[in-house]
């Protein structure tokens, strides 16, 4: 049956009385349980200096929970730092006595792969059994505000029924939750009797907040309003966690059905406000709605976990709730990179609508769908791609235990579940490893042929297989015989050697000294090889083995010598003249020296670099190259009013061009002077 919501509103009242009484008789070691609120950044100083004792100083919103003299509180109301101060309420849970997982289609969710696996959900309520083997697997961990310690051991049995409702395991026993691989916290605000502080529950969703949880679920609600809990609500939905609660039981609030009854905190916007429906998809008799109503689930005789790893059956909005929260966190799964928004968005677009056209103050956007809401993926029949087969198929090996390997991919993104491979019809085991199957034979294989058969099976049971052969072949080719080195001329020495048959190409290895040791200088598929570049004058010695189609080699030949001939020797150039002349510009003076390039037979040389500097006057440097006729001139930097007298000089340093010799004889040089 249902136990009634101790109204906030009612508790205030009350409190208010005794206060009133208290100015008069109470003894001044009495306080009172309130929520202070602040304008700006707590001060909790402040509440010490008015001979408060903090319960809880909040991280999400600007609130402390405390116990204050009555004094203490009248004088804190006319501090400006202070926004409010109100009691301290109770919450409970909505409960009237469970059904629903079929009913919102979750296990068709189920049947692709999601169970709403790693979203963080903490329920807050009563805490939860933690030992019962239908959650053990998901517990994750939790706090216990009641008893202010670790261990949110449920004494009730509202929350754990709650929680299975969520993610009870599929382990082929009890029952099985909405997203059962999700992770489980409980968060316990709640006592043994099904009632708790408002500032627990604040503390609840500040815990749950700061700590990373994805979606809070609260089975729980009041009929009076509560400033810190509507700001703690805010800051959680804010800080991107999806906050869902029971809409309450209040239809039929003090015997007479009521418009506007939904329960707080359902009743803030930031917040899911969750009814309950039957069987026939009927709103419960006694289910709140009212214009903050969302959303309606299975809340009607459910059938769920319960205290000392049993279970039990239960009505009411506490058990319609948490199908809500179980939908948000298969959507999440299926869509991990959603905010906390587009979820609430997707779970109203996609609900069945029930009651009136569109939204109703009875259903809300309708009853939550699984199926329509998770994000499920289209039928993979794709199986998966076999590739990069090593050795590849009709290739010979020089090796009796080859490395036998494939790449494995899977274009739907389902990975490998199953592999089997067989070597000449024999079972072996191999490695896969991110996409490579690799196996590495251990015993020596014959001469010959060889079969692989690899087939691969994924999570899906896609099947694909691949079959392919290579040759095993280790006997080498014979030795290279009449090896003979001719000479080409300075640069080159011509190798040649007796042919052989059935061969994939030969070797050629080199050294200068005999004996070796030796440097591959080529692989050439016919029976010879023109060595080029080598130096004038120097003698070489030669190896050569043949290399058959798998990659065996050989012995080397026997070690065969030539000898480049002489480098021929180059032609001559020389400084044939030197004309000098002068240029005058203003007060300015340079001279130029032209100077003239020939050969030995004294016909001019093109393109040769001339180098040389001035002396006398002046000291730079300066290069050109020749003309067709041999001749390239070069200026002086310029002298600034020379005087009669003045000797300009050019010396030739030297001459460049690739293929020649300079011939300096004496040093060349030129001079002009000033008149």
């Amino acid at each position: 049956m249902r136990k009634e919501i101790t109204s906030f509103v009612m508790i205030f009242l009350i409190l208010t009385s005794v206060l009133a009484v208290s100015g008069v008789a109470a003894q001044p070691s009495e306080k009172v349980a309130v929520i202070v609120g602040f304008k700006g950044k707590p001060e909790t100083g402040l509440i010490r200096a008015h001979s408060g004792d903090i319960k809880y100083e909040y991280s999400i919103i600007s609130a402390v929970a405390c116990s204050l003299p009555q004094g203490a509180i009248d004088a804190l109301n006319r501090n400006p730092k202070i926004a409010y101060i109100e009691p301290d309420g109770q919450v409970q849970i909505t409960q009237t006595l469970p059904w629903g997982v079929d009913r919102i289609d979750a296990e068709v969710v189920h049947q692709y792969g999601n169970k709403g696996t790693g979203v963080k959900v903490a329920i807050i309520d009563t805490g939860i059994d933690y030992n019962h083997p239908d959650l053990v697997a998901n517990y994750e961990g939790g706090i216990d505000f009641v008893e202010g310690d670790g261990d949110p051991m449920d004494d009730n049995g509202h929350g754990t029924h709650c929680a299975g409702i969520v993610a009870a395991e599929d382990n082929e026993i009890g029952v099985i939750g909405v997203a059962p691989k999700v992770w489980l916290y409980a968060v316990k605000v709640l006592d043994d009797t099904g009632s708790g502080s408002v500032t627990d529950v604040i503390a609840g969703i500040d815990w749950a907040t700061i700590n990373g949880m994805q979606i809070i679920s609260m089975s729980l609600g009041s009929d009076s309003d509560s400033v810190t809990l509507h700001s703690a609500c805010d800051a959680a939905y804010g800080a991107g966690v999806l906050v869902v609660a029971a809409a309450g039981n209040d239809y039929q609030r003090r015997g007479r059905a009521e418009v506007d009854t939904v329960d707080y905190p359902a009743r803030y916007d930031s917040v899911i406000a969750v009814g309950a429906t039957d069987v026939t998809d009927t709103k419960a008799s006694w289910s709140s709605t009212g214009s903050a109503l969302e959303l309606a689930a299975p809340g009607v005789y459910i059938y769920s976990t319960y205290l000392d790893s049993t279970y039990d059956t239960y009505s009411g909005t506490s058990m319609a709730c948490p199908h809500v929260v179980g939908t948000a966190a298969l959507v999440w799964a299926g869509e991990p990179t959603l905010t906390n928004v587009e979820v609430r968005t997707r779970l109203q677009e996609t609900a069945d609508d029930l009651g009136s056209d569109g939204w109703d103050g009875w259903y809300g956007y309708g009853l939550v769908d699984a199926d329509e809401a998770a994000a499920v993926p289209s039928v993979d029949t794709t199986p998966p791609t076999i590739s990069d087969l090593t050795p590849p198929d009709g290739t010979l090996v020089n090796t009796a235990t080859p490395t036998i390997s494939a790449t494995v991919t899977d274009a739907s993104g389902i990975d490998v579940d199953t592999i089997a491979m067989t070597v000449d019809e024999t079972t072996v085991t191999p490695i896969y490893d991110t996409g490579l199957v690799s196996y590495v034979v251990t015993e020596t294989l014959s001469e010959g042929s060889h079969t692989v058969i690899l087939n691969v099976l994924d999570t899906v049971n896609n099947q694909a297989t691949a079959s392919w052969s290579f040759t095993v072949d280790t006997t080498p080719p014979v030795q290279v015989t009449g090896v003979m080195v001719t000479t080409v001329s300075s640069s080159q020495l011509d190798v040649s050697w007796t042919a052989e048959s059935d061969l994939e190409h030969y070797n050629v290895y080199r050294s200068t000294t005999s004996g070796g040791p030796y440097d591959l200088v080529a692989s050439p598929t016919t029976s010879s090889y023109s060595d080029i570049g080598l130096t004038a004058s120097t003698t070489y010695y030669y190896v050569v083995s043949a290399v058959d189609k798998a990659g065996n080699e050989g012995s080397a030949s026997d070690e065969a010598e030539g000898t480049t001939s002489e480098a021929p020797a180059l032609p001559t150039m020389h400084v044939a003249s030197i004309d000098m002349s002068l240029k005058t510009a203003g007060v300015n003076t340079n001279a130029i020296a032209t100077v003239t390039i020939f050969d030995a037979s004294n016909k001019p040389v093109e393109g040769a670099t001339v180098y040389g500097h001035w002396e006398d006057a002046t000291t730079d440097s300066d290069s050109s190259i020749t003309d067709a006729s041999g001749k390239v001139s070069l200026q002086s930097n310029k002298v600034k009013k020379a005087a009669s007298g003045t000797t300009f000089t050019f010396v030739v340093d030297n001459v460049v061009l690739i293929g020649w010799t300079y011939d300096p004889l004496p040093t060349p040089s030129g001079s002009i002077i000033t008149v």
